[in-house]
């Protein structure tokens, strides 16, 4: 991958290094790819409070795209939290005008913080979000949170799950991978194309963990890179981040929440 192209993310910036770009290229790293990221906002935050976030200009977002698309074979895209309507808009347009060049595109709609803290702007935002950058997606792996906030339903039960994600998949991607349903026991998570759903399941583990869906969104797009499989990439990205958590779980660094890689 290295002399084919690089694996690009653009997401949040947190200055613990626990999610968001600084976690992507550390993941993209440890899959053997050569990483890049453009931050699309910067948080204020450590492992127990969260203060805040401001989104970067939308002429720097554009400049630093058309920057990287014009200079680097960019392979591979990880989108995480966006933030802003405007820079939705941005984002959707690149990939768009690129899509035909890019192997795989995958988007975690980072909604909300783990410390419980809405990450976008407006109501306008998710309109953006679902018109622009979800056609041009191959997977979308929200929690059910997130899937809450797409379809503006609450889901309680499997029933619920299957006709929301469905709704999700009608706007353009491919894959819906939704993570976190949990159980007394359990944590599972769903695969849903329009051919196959099927859920898989992990122990639940007693840590408070921070920046779950962006290491799983960056290591699935790995492995599809490396795969071209949807179904495998997402149980080798499930495997892998579950045996992370496990050490990560014995190896607690911060004050509310567990940080790993």
């Amino acid at each position: 991958m290295g002399k084919r192209g690089i694996v690009l993310s653009i997401a949040g910036l947190d200055p613990t290094g626990g999610a968001g770009v600084l976690l992507d290229v550390k993941v993209f790293s440890f899959f053997g790819f050569k990483g890049a990221g453009i931050p699309t906002t910067l948080t204020l935050q450590n492992t127990s409070v969260f203060q805040g976030w401001e989104s970067v200009g939308s002429e720097y977002l554009k400049n630093a795209l058309e920057l990287v698309f014009s200079d680097l074979p960019v392979k591979g895209v990880k989108i995480g939290m966006i933030g802003t309507s405007e820079n939705a808009e941005i984002i959707g347009d690149f990939l768009k005008e690129h899509r035909k060049k890019i192997s795989w595109i995958v988007l975690d709609p980072v909604l909300k913080a783990s410390l419980n803290y809405n990450l976008f702007s407006s109501s306008e935002f998710l309109e953006v979000l679902k018109k622009k950058v979800l056609p041009f997606v191959d997977v979308i792996t929200p929690n059910v949170s997130e899937v809450e906030t797409l379809v503006e339903k609450t889901v309680r039960k499997r029933e619920d799950l299957f006709k929301a994600v469905q709704k999700i998949l009608d706007l353009g991607p491919n894959v819906v991978i939704v993570t976190g349903w949990k159980s007394s026991q359990f944590v599972w998570d769903l695969f849903y194309t329009k051919e196959k759903q099927f859920f898989l399941k992990k122990k639940k583990l007693s840590g408070s963990f921070h920046g779950t869906g962006c290491a799983f969104s960056s290591a699935l797009l790995s492995y599809l890179i490396k795969e071209r499989n949807p179904e495998n990439a997402f149980k080798k990205a499930k495997n892998w981040l579950y045996l992370k958590l496990k050490k990560a779980e014995k190896e607690k660094l911060g004050g509310r929440l567990w940080l790993f890689l």
